[in-house]
Protein backbone atom coordinates (compact mmCIF):
# COMPACT_ATOMS: atom_id res chain seq x y z
CA UNK A 1 0.00 0.00 0.00
CA UNK A 2 2.82 2.20 0.99
CA UNK A 3 4.47 2.05 -2.64
CA UNK A 4 1.22 1.73 -4.27
CA UNK A 5 0.92 5.73 -2.53
CA UNK A 6 4.39 6.69 -3.62
CA UNK A 7 3.84 5.94 -6.92
CA UNK A 8 0.56 7.76 -7.15
CA UNK A 9 2.66 10.92 -5.48
CA UNK A 10 4.95 10.63 -8.49
CA UNK A 11 1.84 10.94 -10.79
CA UNK A 12 1.98 14.57 -11.98
CA UNK A 13 -1.77 15.75 -12.87
CA UNK A 14 -0.09 17.70 -16.17
CA UNK A 15 1.31 14.47 -17.17
CA UNK A 16 -2.22 12.91 -17.00
CA UNK A 17 -4.22 15.97 -19.04
CA UNK A 18 -1.24 15.43 -22.10
CA UNK A 19 -1.62 11.75 -22.08
CA UNK A 20 -5.77 11.93 -21.99
CA UNK A 21 -4.91 14.81 -24.96
CA UNK A 22 -2.49 12.37 -26.76
CA UNK A 23 -5.00 9.37 -26.51
CA UNK A 24 -7.81 11.53 -27.49
CA UNK A 25 -5.79 12.56 -30.32
CA UNK A 26 -5.02 9.27 -31.18
CA UNK A 27 -8.62 7.78 -31.20
CA UNK A 28 -9.68 10.79 -33.39
CA UNK A 29 -7.09 10.34 -35.70
CA UNK A 30 -7.86 6.54 -35.92
CA UNK A 31 -11.21 6.63 -36.02
CA UNK A 32 -11.57 7.44 -40.08
CA UNK A 33 -9.44 4.18 -41.06
CA UNK A 34 -10.61 2.07 -38.54
CA UNK A 35 -14.11 3.12 -40.89
CA UNK A 36 -12.55 2.55 -43.57
CA UNK A 37 -11.71 -1.25 -42.89
CA UNK A 38 -14.96 -1.98 -41.28
CA UNK A 39 -16.66 -0.82 -44.30
CA UNK A 40 -14.58 -2.75 -46.81
CA UNK A 41 -16.56 -5.66 -44.83
CA UNK A 42 -19.80 -4.44 -45.90
CA UNK A 43 -22.40 -4.63 -48.93
CA UNK A 44 -23.90 -1.25 -49.68
CA UNK A 45 -27.06 -1.26 -47.52
CA UNK A 46 -24.60 -1.95 -44.36
CA UNK A 47 -22.63 0.70 -44.77
CA UNK A 48 -25.70 3.70 -44.44
CA UNK A 49 -27.28 1.36 -41.31
CA UNK A 50 -27.52 4.08 -38.45
CA UNK A 51 -25.93 3.97 -35.83
CA UNK A 52 -23.54 2.59 -37.45
CA UNK A 53 -22.37 -0.76 -37.13
CA UNK A 54 -18.33 -1.29 -36.01
CA UNK A 55 -18.17 -4.88 -36.20
CA UNK A 56 -20.55 -5.89 -39.25
CA UNK A 57 -22.32 -8.85 -38.91
CA UNK A 58 -21.93 -10.58 -42.12
CA UNK A 59 -18.14 -10.10 -42.73
CA UNK A 60 -18.11 -10.04 -46.73
CA UNK A 61 -14.38 -10.76 -47.78
CA UNK A 62 -15.64 -11.06 -51.36
CA UNK A 63 -14.89 -7.42 -51.82
CA UNK A 64 -11.35 -7.91 -51.70
CA UNK A 65 -11.66 -10.63 -54.08
CA UNK A 66 -13.63 -8.67 -56.34
CA UNK A 67 -10.42 -6.66 -56.60
CA UNK A 68 -8.34 -9.21 -58.20
CA UNK A 69 -10.67 -10.89 -60.07
CA UNK A 70 -13.30 -8.26 -61.84
CA UNK A 71 -11.79 -7.31 -65.48
CA UNK A 72 -13.10 -4.14 -65.35
CA UNK A 73 -10.94 -3.03 -62.58
CA UNK A 74 -7.49 -5.13 -62.71
CA UNK A 75 -6.34 -3.42 -59.51
CA UNK A 76 -3.18 -5.79 -59.66
CA UNK A 77 -2.11 -4.44 -62.86
CA UNK A 78 -2.51 -0.98 -61.03
CA UNK A 79 -0.50 -2.34 -58.15
CA UNK A 80 2.35 -3.07 -60.21
CA UNK A 81 2.36 -0.25 -61.96
CA UNK A 82 2.67 1.75 -59.12
CA UNK A 83 5.06 -0.66 -57.59
CA UNK A 84 7.55 0.54 -60.57
CA UNK A 85 6.85 3.70 -61.21
CA UNK A 86 7.55 4.21 -57.40
CA UNK A 87 10.45 2.34 -57.00
CA UNK A 88 12.24 3.80 -59.58
CA UNK A 89 11.43 7.68 -58.96
CA UNK A 90 12.39 6.65 -55.21
CA UNK A 91 15.98 5.55 -56.35
CA UNK A 92 16.32 7.89 -59.10
CA UNK A 93 15.27 11.21 -56.93
CA UNK A 94 17.86 9.38 -54.39
CA UNK A 95 20.69 9.26 -56.67
CA UNK A 96 20.58 12.47 -58.58
CA UNK A 97 19.71 14.52 -55.32
CA UNK A 98 22.03 13.42 -53.22
CA UNK A 99 24.71 14.19 -55.87
CA UNK A 100 23.42 17.47 -56.07
CA UNK A 101 23.15 18.21 -52.37
CA UNK A 102 26.91 16.46 -52.25
CA UNK A 103 27.77 19.15 -54.63
CA UNK A 104 26.85 22.27 -52.77
CA UNK A 105 27.76 21.03 -49.03
CA UNK A 106 31.42 19.48 -49.92
CA UNK A 107 32.44 21.04 -53.82
CA UNK A 108 33.48 24.62 -54.03
CA UNK A 109 32.73 25.86 -57.63
CA UNK A 110 31.52 29.56 -58.85
CA UNK A 111 28.10 31.07 -57.96
CA UNK A 112 27.27 28.00 -55.49
CA UNK A 113 25.18 29.78 -52.82
CA UNK A 114 23.50 31.84 -55.44
CA UNK A 115 22.52 28.56 -57.51
CA UNK A 116 21.54 27.00 -53.57
CA UNK A 117 19.06 29.78 -52.82
CA UNK A 118 17.67 29.30 -56.67
CA UNK A 119 17.01 25.84 -55.85
CA UNK A 120 15.42 26.49 -52.07
CA UNK A 121 13.46 29.09 -54.19
CA UNK A 122 11.66 26.79 -55.96
CA UNK A 123 10.30 25.52 -52.93
CA UNK A 124 7.39 28.68 -52.78
CA UNK A 125 6.50 27.41 -56.32
CA UNK A 126 3.11 25.50 -56.03
CA UNK A 127 3.24 22.47 -57.81
CA UNK A 128 0.39 23.14 -60.53
CA UNK A 129 2.35 26.23 -61.26
CA UNK A 130 4.96 23.55 -62.66
CA UNK A 131 2.69 21.04 -64.23
CA UNK A 132 1.49 23.05 -67.20
CA UNK A 133 5.22 23.46 -68.03
CA UNK A 134 5.90 20.23 -67.66
CA UNK A 135 2.76 19.28 -69.68
CA UNK A 136 4.19 20.53 -72.45
CA UNK A 137 7.53 19.37 -71.98
CA UNK A 138 6.16 15.54 -71.87
CA UNK A 139 4.10 16.77 -75.06
CA UNK A 140 7.35 17.83 -76.79
CA UNK A 141 8.90 14.52 -76.08
CA UNK A 142 5.88 12.40 -76.89
CA UNK A 143 5.64 11.10 -73.46
CA UNK A 144 2.07 11.54 -72.71
CA UNK A 145 0.86 8.41 -71.83
CA UNK A 146 3.62 6.60 -71.08
CA UNK A 147 5.44 5.66 -67.52
CA UNK A 148 8.74 7.88 -68.43
CA UNK A 149 6.22 10.90 -68.07
CA UNK A 150 5.39 9.31 -64.43
CA UNK A 151 8.89 8.74 -63.63
CA UNK A 152 11.48 11.13 -65.44
CA UNK A 153 10.52 14.22 -63.96
CA UNK A 154 10.27 13.12 -60.18
CA UNK A 155 13.16 11.25 -60.80
CA UNK A 156 15.02 14.65 -61.70
CA UNK A 157 13.47 16.39 -58.79
CA UNK A 158 10.63 17.87 -60.50
CA UNK A 159 8.51 17.57 -57.61
CA UNK A 160 9.75 17.77 -54.05
CA UNK A 161 13.71 17.67 -55.41
CA UNK A 162 14.16 20.63 -53.42
CA UNK A 163 13.59 19.77 -49.86
CA UNK A 164 15.54 16.50 -50.82
CA UNK A 165 18.22 18.60 -51.36
CA UNK A 166 18.03 20.63 -48.92
CA UNK A 167 17.61 17.83 -46.11
CA UNK A 168 20.77 16.18 -47.31
CA UNK A 169 22.81 18.93 -47.50
CA UNK A 170 22.57 19.42 -44.27
CA UNK A 171 23.91 16.44 -43.34
CA UNK A 172 26.23 16.22 -45.68
CA UNK A 173 27.78 19.33 -44.08
CA UNK A 174 27.75 17.66 -40.79
CA UNK A 175 30.15 14.98 -41.77
CA UNK A 176 34.09 15.74 -40.88
CA UNK A 177 36.21 16.83 -43.59
CA UNK A 178 38.78 14.33 -42.29
CA UNK A 179 36.72 11.55 -43.86
CA UNK A 180 37.55 13.28 -47.10
CA UNK A 181 40.95 13.76 -46.45
CA UNK A 182 41.03 10.05 -45.52
CA UNK A 183 39.65 8.90 -49.05
CA UNK A 184 41.74 11.71 -50.80
CA UNK A 185 44.70 10.27 -49.68
CA UNK A 186 43.77 6.78 -50.06
CA UNK A 187 43.44 7.89 -53.71
CA UNK A 188 39.82 8.16 -54.28
CA UNK A 189 38.21 10.37 -56.69
CA UNK A 190 35.65 12.58 -56.08
CA UNK A 191 32.80 9.99 -57.62
CA UNK A 192 34.27 6.94 -55.30
CA UNK A 193 34.06 9.20 -51.93
CA UNK A 194 30.54 10.37 -52.84
CA UNK A 195 29.30 6.54 -53.32
CA UNK A 196 31.96 4.77 -50.84
CA UNK A 197 32.44 7.50 -48.32
CA UNK A 198 29.90 10.26 -47.87
CA UNK A 199 26.71 7.96 -48.71
CA UNK A 200 26.62 5.65 -46.40
CA UNK A 201 27.36 8.32 -43.47
CA UNK A 202 23.85 9.89 -43.90
CA UNK A 203 21.68 6.48 -44.27
CA UNK A 204 19.47 8.00 -41.29
CA UNK A 205 18.72 10.67 -43.31
CA UNK A 206 17.70 8.64 -46.72
CA UNK A 207 15.41 6.81 -44.03
CA UNK A 208 13.97 9.50 -43.12
CA UNK A 209 13.56 10.78 -46.63
CA UNK A 210 12.04 7.69 -47.86
CA UNK A 211 9.58 7.70 -45.92
CA UNK A 212 8.50 10.89 -47.40
CA UNK A 213 9.13 10.10 -50.96
CA UNK A 214 7.62 6.88 -51.12
CA UNK A 215 3.69 8.37 -49.36
CA UNK A 216 4.44 11.34 -51.90
CA UNK A 217 4.96 9.00 -54.98
CA UNK A 218 2.19 6.21 -53.45
CA UNK A 219 -0.26 8.90 -53.62
CA UNK A 220 0.50 11.15 -56.17
CA UNK A 221 -2.87 11.69 -57.96
CA UNK A 222 -2.84 15.20 -60.01
CA UNK A 223 0.12 14.56 -62.55
CA UNK A 224 -0.97 10.83 -63.40
CA UNK A 225 -4.43 12.09 -63.75
CA UNK A 226 -3.16 14.68 -66.31
CA UNK A 227 -0.51 12.20 -68.44
CA UNK A 228 -2.23 9.04 -68.26
CA UNK A 229 -5.45 8.12 -70.23
CA UNK A 230 -5.15 4.41 -71.06
CA UNK A 231 -6.24 2.20 -68.15
CA UNK A 232 -3.45 -0.07 -69.07
CA UNK A 233 -1.36 2.29 -66.75
CA UNK A 234 -3.09 3.56 -63.89
CA UNK A 235 -1.57 3.80 -60.78
CA UNK A 236 -3.48 2.90 -57.93
CA UNK A 237 -4.92 6.57 -57.06
CA UNK A 238 -6.36 6.36 -60.60
CA UNK A 239 -7.49 2.92 -59.93
CA UNK A 240 -9.31 4.06 -56.49
CA UNK A 241 -10.95 6.97 -58.09
CA UNK A 242 -12.55 4.30 -61.25
CA UNK A 243 -14.72 2.99 -57.56
CA UNK A 244 -16.38 6.63 -57.11
CA UNK A 245 -18.56 6.38 -60.53
CA UNK A 246 -18.35 2.99 -61.41
CA UNK A 247 -19.88 1.56 -64.61
CA UNK A 248 -23.14 2.03 -63.14
CA UNK A 249 -22.84 5.75 -62.09
CA UNK A 250 -22.77 4.89 -58.62
CA UNK A 251 -19.75 5.03 -56.40
CA UNK A 252 -18.99 1.81 -55.45
CA UNK A 253 -18.52 2.03 -51.62
CA UNK A 254 -17.22 -1.42 -50.39
CA UNK A 255 -14.86 -1.51 -53.15
CA UNK A 256 -14.29 2.06 -53.09
CA UNK A 257 -13.25 1.30 -48.60
CA UNK A 258 -11.65 -2.19 -50.00
CA UNK A 259 -8.96 -0.70 -52.99
CA UNK A 260 -8.20 2.18 -50.05
CA UNK A 261 -6.74 -0.62 -47.19
CA UNK A 262 -5.23 -2.06 -49.93
CA UNK A 263 -3.55 1.08 -51.30
CA UNK A 264 -2.42 2.12 -47.65
CA UNK A 265 -0.46 -1.13 -46.93
CA UNK A 266 2.53 -0.65 -49.20
CA UNK A 267 2.62 2.99 -46.75
CA UNK A 268 2.43 1.78 -43.53
CA UNK A 269 5.02 -1.65 -44.65
CA UNK A 270 7.09 1.18 -45.77
CA UNK A 271 7.01 3.42 -42.32
CA UNK A 272 7.14 0.25 -40.03
CA UNK A 273 10.47 -1.02 -41.73
CA UNK A 274 11.91 2.96 -41.61
CA UNK A 275 10.31 4.00 -38.47
CA UNK A 276 14.14 3.05 -36.27
CA UNK A 277 16.08 4.70 -38.58
CA UNK A 278 13.45 7.45 -38.72
CA UNK A 279 12.93 8.10 -34.74
CA UNK A 280 17.38 8.01 -34.92
CA UNK A 281 17.25 10.34 -37.06
CA UNK A 282 14.94 12.77 -34.90
CA UNK A 283 16.78 12.14 -31.71
CA UNK A 284 20.46 13.05 -33.74
CA UNK A 285 18.68 16.54 -35.42
CA UNK A 286 17.74 17.25 -31.76
CA UNK A 287 21.27 16.68 -30.52
CA UNK A 288 22.81 18.73 -33.20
Amino acid sequence: MTLDMSVLKKIRPLSVLIYIVLVAGAVFMLTPFLWMISSSLKDVESIFIFPPQWIPKEIIWDNYAQLFTSSYYDFPRYYLNTSIVVLLRVGGMFVFCSMAAYGFARLDFPMKNVLFMVVLATLMLPIQVLMVPLYFEMRFFKWINTFRALIIPQSLGAFGGAFSIFLLRQYFMALPKDLENAAEIDGCSIPRTFFSVMLPQVRMAYAALAIFVFQGSWNDYVWPLIVINNPKKYVVSLGIALFLSDRAALTNWPLLMASSVLGLVPIIIVFLLFQKYFMQNLVMSGMK
